[in-house]
């Protein structure tokens, strides 16, 4: 059922038209909006929203405002290839997110492998590298040191460490901690040893021990005067 009033007006439930419809606006001119489709291949159904609104063209700018974020899905798996839409200052454009990864920081720091760290050379140019010697990084930030005691002891009281020429922390089970107590000080292993002691004349008395320090004989006393 379908029926025009007074004014000109059309009410019917269903319109149906070639492919366009002209709209003269209140002025009476010949300026004319035209609604036009362009020739369908299958059947589409466009629905306008039930709100209040100015619809936009392809030459209307689009600010922040007008996108509406908040009713799209987050994308978890973002991938180089994603695409977002950037303004240059004269027209929308797209980039890639690998475009953009290029304009930043990140693309300053270098790729790594496992357990690398980043370190910067004299030129202040960042590189990954692994670590080497004595010491190594795992992936979780823990570092371990091959370079040490093969079997671990304990500090005890009036007690040094004596390490050898070639200050090698492995071979400290070789040389063992001797007694630094009052005004005594012996050095050794556990077979020879040497005794460094102030006597009652107040000199440095030099003794020497092949049994393990059950007794000593003295080599050398050194004077005050």
């Amino acid at each position: 059922m379908s029926a025009v009033n007074g004014y000109g007006a059309i009410q019917a439930k269903k319109i149906e038209v070639a492919n366009q419809i002209d709209f003269h606006g209140a002025s009476d001119d010949s300026n004319t909006v035209t609604l036009n489709v362009a020739d369908p291949a299958s059947d589409y159904t466009i629905e306008l929203p039930t709100s209040a609104g100015t619809l936009m063209t392809t030459s209307d700018d689009v600010e922040v405002t007008q996108i509406d974020i908040n009713g799209a899905a987050e994308e978890s798996s973002p991938a180089n290839t994603h695409e977002i839409v950037v303004y240059n200052g004269t027209a929308n454009k797209k980039m890639s997110l690998a475009n953009l990864a290029g304009l930043s920081d990140f693309d300053s720091l270098p790729s790594g492998t496992d357990a690398q760290i980043v370190v910067y050379d004299s030129a202040n140019a960042a590189a990954a590298v692994g670590m080497s010697g004595d010491a190594t990084i795992a992936n979780d930030g823990v570092i371990s040191l091959s370079d040490k005691p093969s079997a671990e002891k304990s500090a005890e009281s009036n007690k040094f460490l004596h390490c050898d020429s070639n200050r090698d922390i492995d071979n400290v089970n070789v040389f063992e901690a001797e007694t630094c107590a009052g005004n005594t000080v012996e050095v050794g292993n556990s077979t020879n040893r040497w005794k460094f002691a102030i006597n009652a004349s107040g000199n440095l008395e030099l003794s020497y021990s092949s049994d393990s320090g059950s007794s000593f004989a003295v080599k050398q006393i050194f004077q005050s005067s």
